[in-house]
Parts: structure tokens; sequence; C-alpha cells
């Protein structure tokens, strides 16, 4: 799938030739760093990107066989938040100020299930009490302003996970909040995964939680994914020169041992770079980097482990 966006500095190729399977009970990682097209991926997956200006210019979003790109709108929203849901990256932002927590939650339990207020009303009552929303009975007719950050995200989920998905987009869903509830928060995700079978795209930068919660990582870099596989396999032998360097920019146990950084930025997504878009921060970067773009090779160990690298293969015509 390629998303773009039609803007006065002229087009812009936010997500290119993204390719992602996700498999019912399993958690999917996308990581990468600010801007590299992670929220726009999974706005795109969810027909949320506004066209115009966005456009979905290729490829395909294949839910159980139908492709939802051809779906009419108002199909869509039926799929929305209630076979696919999304817990947004902000949640300070994300709730509507001037409605209740109650009547947030029970919006979609009342437009998906059909229930009647009274009973969407003792449903929404479960859900808070299933996100550990402590003193539920009180938080229903309170307002966002009136509740923590780690409420409002314990908030978000259960709007999120009230019509039981069966695909939970999760852009960022710690972010700004401290430790203890980061804890928190993915544990329940974790537990309500497991209730429920459902499929998980956990977006985010933190690498911590990747290797505690997820069972594969796929790595995006300036609007593609560079490297897919096992979260074992990446963090044990990752293949992309990106990829190495994110996990040796984290901090290590030894004290004396300073921090890594991978040189340059991330380029801006209207002035990619021919070929490998990393080749202008990459250390091992070979001529044909910078004209060639590479493939998807397959490494040798693994046959689930992929990598758009020149490192493991030769452009078509070149020797080896």
């Amino acid at each position: 799938m390629s998303t773009l966006f039609h803007t006065d500095e002229g087009v812009i190729p936010a997500v290119r030739d993204v390719n992602l399977q996700m498999e019912r009970g399993k958690t999917l990682a996308l990581v990468g760093e600010s801007g590299c097209g992670k929220s726009v991926t999974a706005l795109s997956a969810l027909r949320l990107i506004s066209t115009p200006p966005g456009q979905y210019s290729s490829g395909r979003i294949l839910f159980e066989n139908e492709d939802l790109l051809k779906v009419p709108e108002q199909a869509m929203e039926k799929i929305r938040g209630n076979e696919i849901s999304m817990i947004f990256q902000e949640p300070m932002t994300s709730l509507n100020p001037l409605f209740t927590i109650g009547n947030q939650v029970a919006d979609p339990i009342v437009l998906h299930q059909g229930k009647h207020p009274e009973e969407a009303r003792e449903l929404t009552l479960q859900a808070l009490k299933n996100v550990g929303l402590p003193s539920p009975e009180k938080r229903i007719d309170q307002y966002p302003h009136e509740l923590s950050g780690g409420m409002k995200q314990r908030v978000m989920i259960a709007m999120a996970v009230a019509c039981k998905p069966k695909l939970l987009i999760a852009d960022e869903p710690t972010t700004a909040l401290d430790a203890t509830v980061q804890s928190q928060i993915l544990e329940l995700l974790d537990s309500l995964q497991k209730e429920t079978d459902m499929a998980i795209l956990l977006i985010t930068h933190n690498l911590g939680i990747v290797a505690q919660y997820a069972d594969r990582v796929a790595v995006m870099y300036a609007g593609k994914v560079i490297e897919e596989g096992s979260v074992e396999t990446i963090f044990e032998s990752p293949a992309h020169p990106y990829t190495r360097g994110l996990l040796n920019s984290l901090p290590s146990d030894d004290p004396k041992k300073r921090l890594e950084a991978i040189p340059g930025s991330v380029p801006h997504p209207g002035i990619i770079p021919d070929g490998c878009a990393f080749h202008p921060r990459c250390s091992l970067v070979m001529p044909h980097c910078s004209k060639s773009l590479p493939q998807q090779f397959t490494i040798a160990d693994s046959a689930d482990h992929r990598t758009a690298c020149w490192l493991y293969g030769e452009p078509v015509g070149e020797n080896q």
C-alpha cells in the first residue's frame, strides 16, 4: 500500500509500498523514528486519511479477504470501532471534552451492537471495570478534564475494545505516561488480547516495549518497511544498518558505555534520496546504494526474516 499527500510543496509520499500481515492473537510492532510513516500507515488501514489532500495511490488493504479500499464509506463505518479499532496517540485530545466518559464509551456499543441506552450503560460500566479504571461508577459520569492521563488512556482502550474487535491498532498507547502506568496499560492490552484472541498492531518507538510484548517487528524508515522478522531474530541478529543503529542506541547496563547515535536525521518525506533512503546516514554505504532502490531480501538463516538492504543482494546486471 502507498499513501501520498498533495500539498503546496508538491506530492509527499508518506507511505511507500508498505506490506504488512497481521495474525489473529499476535502482536506486530511497527517501529521507527518520528516522521517515518507509522501513524499514516495506521490511519490508512482504517481509511481515515482525508482525500484530498491524501490519496491511496496504489495497493490494497485486505481484511478477511475484502479490500477495504473498495468498500463503500457506509460499510466502512460498520467496520471502524467494531471489527477494527484504534487507540489514538493522544488521549488528552482524542476524547471529546463536551461529553461524559460514559457517553463516549457507549457510542460504539449503541452504534454497532444496537443496544438500548440503559443496556449500553451497563456494558460501558463493565468495560471501564475491565480496563481497571478506579471507581468506574463515579468516572462514568465525569468529563475528560476530570481524569488523569492514565485514566484517559484506559478510557480510550475501553472505547476501542468495547465491541471486541478482531484487530486493534494501538498508536503510541503509552505516550506521556509514567513508567508504572505504562506497564499497567501494556499488561492490560496483553490480557485483553489473550481473552479475545484479537490481533494488535503496536506502533511505538520504544524498543523495550517491543522486546517484552510483541511477537514480530517491522522497522520503518522514510515511509518504507526496511526490515521485518520475529522479535528474537531482530534483537539478536539485526540485518539492516538502520535497525542495528536503533538497537545500539539503547542504554546498556554498563555506565561507562557511551550511547551510539545514528548520524543525520530522517529525510523530509518530500525530499527522499534516490536509491536506499538510508544511504546518506549509513556507514556501510556502497556505490549502488545511492542509485538503486533495494527490494526485500530474505536472510538465508531465517525464512521469515527479510530486509531491504543491498548488503544481502545485488542489483540486476551487476556482478556478485
